[in-house]
Order: structure tokens, then C-alpha cells, then sequence
């Protein structure tokens, strides 16, 4: 009995194993759905404009600025000034003793003296020497006298005025005192400076940069200047052919707009236009994959539905575009897209209502490097 229940148990698992079997041999395969093709988007290369910036660190000067030497040496015996104060051009800053005033005004009043003397002998002479009884040649000693001494008063006042000119030190510009360096009874020489003068024409602000970026700065051209937050215009206006042997820059030097916050000699940051090319063709610079540093593109053939990677000359870019020099032209349609998909030669569907317009960025399989300016 027990044998027949495993025969007939047996037998019913043969028979399903069979029907699987056999249901498996008539089966038709069903037809795999073809993969469709990758969707890209793509638009032309366009005309247009990039300028490259590089930041720099600049110092505030004043636009004018005076260095006060006495012109002769002695002791201060006045001060007129400090530090911060607005003057006016021809005003006493520094008073000196040169010991040399007080000789000089009595050689001036000797020599005032001489020549009223002189005058007053030939005012006295003339009267005679028209009634004959001076000769021409007497009156003419009497003339040539009177014109000496007029000399020698002259020389003397010249003298004099020098003197306190030299004792009296005075301001060739109107403006503020930046810097005072003496105080009174100090005793100074002619290679001391005794203050620095800013004139109120505004700042400057002064910087250096490489040769590269020098080539392109010019008279005019704009800058910007931002200080603790802060932007303000300017631009250059004086550029050094000649590098600074000390640091191998060069000079350059800048208007600024707004001075009156700028205290002179503090640091300033600067962008200033360090590249740029006008009027070139421009893809986005995500268009653009490198191999082994050799650039390339990928464009859409419309006939053959397909891709081709297209070899390309660049020059300068910025985040948005890039330049391209050559390779392309304005009617080549360049991929905007990126995929891993995406070779020579491969199959696609053009999104055509991103055509020329905002396409998506993918992850470039060799991006762009990162283009920087030295400064």
C-alpha cells in the first residue's frame, strides 16, 4: 500500500516537471525592445565679448603730495601746524632761526642807506651840472654811483628775502597735513624733512602687477576698488613701462572716485582687467573636454543623427563661455549635454526644443581646467 502512494506521488512530479519542460521548448521568445537613443541638446557657436579680472592689493596716496625741507639749516623757533590740519597754499608752517636773518636785514638797510645817499647827492647835482657849473663827466660819477648803490641794495634785499624765505618755511599747495616731524627748539638741517603735505586734488591708489596683465592696462581704463565692503570706480592713470628692479612689476597707478573714507597709506583690495578678447566666437565653456590636453567638442549631424568629436583651438574663458579659435564655425550645432554615453559616431536624438537655448549641464568626462590670472 505504501509503495503504490510513492509510485503514484513520483509519478504526479514527473508529470509536472514534464509539462514545465515541454511549456518551455514551445515557448516562443518574446522580442527585446530596442534601447532608444540618448537625447541631447545642442546649440551654435555665438559672436561676443569676454574680459578677465585678477585681484590685487593696492595703497591709498594722495593725488598731490609735498615733502617740506627747510631750505636752510637752524632751530625751530615756531610751529604753526599739526598733523591733520587743512592749510592753504603760502601759509607759515615752520618758523627757523638761521641766524642769518638779522645780518641779512642789516646788510639790506646799509645797502637802503648807501643808495638814498647816492640818489639824494645826484638830485643835488643836477640843478648844478644843468647850470654848468658840474661837468657832463663829474655828473655822469654821480649817476653811475647812484646806479651801483641801487645794485647793491637790490643784491642785499634778494639776500634778505632769501633768509626769510629759509626761515620761514610755507606751503606750495593748498591741502592737509599728513605727517609733522618736527616740534620747536628741535634743530634741523637742510636733508631734514619736516612734514608731508597731501593736496586736496583727492587719492590715488597705487599697485603693481605682471607684465602680462601691464599689456593690458591703459590710460582710462577702468578699475575697482573695494575698501572694508565697499566699491568704488576709478581708473588708470599712469602705467610704468619699467619693472621695479626690487620685485620685477611694474608700477601702476589709479584715480579713485570716491577718497574721502580712504585714509592715505591703507590698503585697498583692486580688480583690475588683467585679458579679454572682443568680437570672437564663444561656446559655454562646458561644451568644451580636453585629452591629454588637446581640446575638443562634440557637434550634431543632422543627417546622420549621430555625433563627431571635433577638434578645436581655445584661448581665454571665463565660468559662462569659452573662446574658440578655431575648428568650428557659426553653423556647426555643438552638444550642450553630456553623458557617458557619448562617442564618436554615436546615435542620437536631438532635443530640438533646447536648440540654442538653456541646455542642462552634464559632468564633462575631461573637464576644463581652471583658468587663473597672475597677478
Amino acid at each position: 500500500m505504501k509503495k503504490a502512494k510513492t509510485r503514484i506521488i513520483w509519478g504526479i512530479i514527473i508529470v509536472i516537471i514534464a509539462v514545465i519542460l515541454i511549456a518551455r521548448i514551445v515557448k516562443k521568445e518574446e522580442p527585446v525592445a530596442p534601447t532608444p537613443d540618448p537625447v541631447v541638446t545642442a546649440q551654435t557657436p555665438f559672436m561676443g565679448d569676454i574680459e578677465l579680472t585678477t585681484d590685487l592689493v593696492g595703497t591709498i596716496e594722495p593725488a598731490d603730495i609735498v615733502y617740506i625741507y627747510p631750505k636752510a639749516g637752524g632751530d625751530v623757533t615756531a610751529v604753526n601746524v599739526k598733523a591733520g590740519d587743512t592749510i592753504a597754499a603760502g601759509q607759515v608752517l615752520v618758523e627757523i632761526d638761521t641766524k642769518q636773518v638779522a645780518s641779512a636785514k642789516n646788510a639790506m638797510d646799509t645797502a637802503k642807506v648807501a643808495w638814498d645817499d647816492a640818489v639824494s647827492t645826484l638830485n643835488r647835482m643836477a640843478p648844478l651840472h644843468a647850470s654848468g657849473f658840474v661837468s657832463d663827466k663829474e655828473f655822469e660819477g654821480y649817476q653811475t654811483a647812484a646806479e651801483a648803490k641801487r645794485l647793491q641794495y637790490e643784491a642785499a634785499k634778494i639776500g634778505y628775502d632769501n633768509q626769510m624765505e629759509f626761515s620761514h618755511v610755507t606751503s606750495p599747495i593748498s591741502g592737509r597735513v599728513e605727517q609733522l616731524n618736527v616740534e620747536v627748539h628741535d634743530s634741523v638741517g637742510t636733508s631734514g624733512q619736516l612734514c608731508v603735505i597731501a593736496g586736496d586734488g583727492g587719492n590715488n591708489v597705487t599697485f603693481y602687477v605682471t607684465e602680462k596683465v601691464k599689456n593690458n592696462l591703459s590710460t582710462g581704463t577702468p578699475v575697482t576698488i573695494t575698501k572694508e565692503g565697499t566699491q568704488y570706480g576709478g581708473s588708470v592713470i599712469e602705467v610704468n613701462n619699467m619693472a621695479e628692479a626690487s620685485i620685477g612689476l611694474f608700477k601702476v597707478k589709479a584715480s579713485v572716485e570716491d577718497y574721502e573714507t580712504m585714509a592715505p597709506g591703507t590698503s585697498v583690495e583692486i580688480k583690475v582687467p588683467s585679458a579679454s578678447a572682443r568680437n570672437v566666437m564663444l561656446v559655454p565653456t562646458h561644451c568644451v573636454y580636453y585629452k591629454a590636453g588637446n581640446a575638443y567638442v562634440y557637434t550634431y549631424d543632422q543627417a546622420q543623427a549621430a555625433i563627431h568629436e571635433v577638434p578645436v583651438e581655445v584661448g581665454i574663458f571665463d565660468k559662462d563661455n569659452i573662446v574658440v579659435t578655431s575648428g568650428l564655425t557659426l553653423d556647426d550645432m555643438v552638444l550642450t549635454t553630456w553623458t557617458s554615453e557619448l562617442k564618436e559616431g554615436t546615435k542620437v536624438t536631438l532635443d530640438t526644443g533646447a536648440v540654442n537655448g538653456d541646455s542642462q549641464t552634464g559632468e564633462p568626462e575631461s573637464p576644463a581646467a581652471d583658468q587663473s590670472e597672475a597677478q
